[in-house]
C-alpha cells in the first residue's frame, strides 16, 4: 500500500499535468452535477474555499451560489489546525496565508452547525465517501461539528473506487462524491 504521502504527490502530479481541455470538460461537468443536487438547491448556507493552482476551481462555486441568493463563505486557518468560515460578498478582504491562498480577514463567522452544504477539498476521494485531504487535519477537526451535506468534487485524477490508503477512525465520510467522466 503506498503511503499516504506518496498518493497525494502522485495526485498534485496528475493535476498540474492534466490538459486544459479536459479540465475544462471535466469541471464544467462536475458544477453541473452540484448544481443539480437537492441539497445544492435547497442549501441556504454553503462552505467552500478559494481553490489553489492545481484544484477545481470554486469561484465559479461561489458566483453561482451568490446569483441564487445563497450566502457563501470560506476558511481562514486558525491556531492548532482549527479553521473559521467567513462569509463571502464584495466587502470581503483577503490575505495571503502561510500555504499561499487566499484566506479572508473580515466578514462574519458562520458556525459549523449552520451550514446546509458544505464542498470538501482534498486530493483523492473514494467512491464510498472517504477523502485523503492535505495532510493539515483541518477538516478532519471542522466536519465532525457539522450537520450539513458534505459533498466533493473530484477530477478524474481525483477518483478511486476503494481507499488505497488506510482510513482513520477519525476520518468522517462525505455524503457524495460527484466524479467527472474518466476519458
Amino acid at each position: 500500500m503506498p503511503t499516504k504521502a506518496v498518493i497525494r504527490q502522485q495526485t498534485i502530479q496528475a493535476l498540474n499535468t492534466m490538459p486544459a481541455a479536459i479540465r475544462q470538460r471535466a469541471s464544467a461537468d462536475l458544477y453541473r452535477q452540484l448544481f443539480a443536487l437537492p441539497a445544492w438547491q435547497n442549501a441556504k448556507r454553503v462552505a467552500t474555499t478559494i481553490s489553489g493552482g492545481f484544484e477545481l476551481a470554486t469561484q465559479p462555486i461561489i458566483d453561482q451560489a451568490h446569483a441564487a441568493g445563497k450566502t457563501v463563505a470560506v476558511p481562514a486557518t486558525l491556531p492548532h489546525r482549527q479553521m473559521a468560515f467567513h462569509v463571502v460578498d464584495r466587502q470581503t478582504t483577503f490575505a495571503t496565508s502561510s500555504f499561499g491562498l487566499q484566506e479572508p480577514v473580515n466578514g462574519a463567522i458562520i458556525e459549523p452547525a449552520a451550514f446546509d452544504l458544505i464542498v470538501v477539498p482534498g486530493l483523492v476521494f473514494a467512491d464510498t465517501g472517504e477523502r485523503l485531504g492535505f495532510g493539515g487535519g483541518y477538516y478532519d477537526r471542522y466536519l465532525p461539528q457539522t450537520t450539513g451535506f458534505k459533498v466533493a468534487l473530484a477530477l478524474p485524477a481525483q477518483q478511486t473506487r476503494q481507499p488505497s490508503w488506510s482510513v482513520e477512525p477519525f476520518d468522517v465520510l462525505l455524503d457524495a462524491v460527484l466524479k467527472a467522466p474518466v476519458e
